[in-house]
């Protein structure tokens, strides 16, 4: 299934909140997240263990740079939308860096927010 069949607006959401990351436009960031945002990945740099980041702690590693700042390639590889809640697969490469993400979005007040990311990130070889 191609990105084509997909809510346009869920895209757009998407591709917002990817490279306000890579840019560290925390301004558009905020924007696109929800208030209720997490972003939840097993490890942390080289720290073991599940970490769980909140909207405002999400956009405090942005703004240290101790995320974002490089470009990523966006492959939506599908979307599962029912009624307000859609759940997208995601794969985004940097030069450095391999994401397989899960991104939901929840749509409140006819605009799609990302609620959580969770993703898997593996360095290139």
């Amino acid at each position: 299934m191609t990105t084509m069949n997909y809510s346009i607006a869920i895209i757009q959401a998407i591709h917002t909140f990817v490279n306000a990351a890579d840019t560290r436009n925390t301004f558009v960031l905020a924007a696109v997240m929800h208030d209720a945002y997490q972003n939840i990945q097993d490890g942390f740099f080289e720290q073991k263990g599940i970490f769980i980041f909140s909207k405002t702690r999400y956009i405090e590693l942005i703004e240290t740079k101790r995320f974002g700042g490089s470009p990523r390639t966006i492959k939506i590889e599908s979307i599962d939308e029912r009624g307000n809640i859609a759940i997208a697969k995601v794969i985004l490469e940097s030069e450095l860096l391999h994401f397989s993400s899960n991104i939901t979005l929840v749509n409140e007040n006819s605009e799609w927010k990302i609620l959580y990311n969770v993703p898997s990130i593996r360095k290139k070889s």
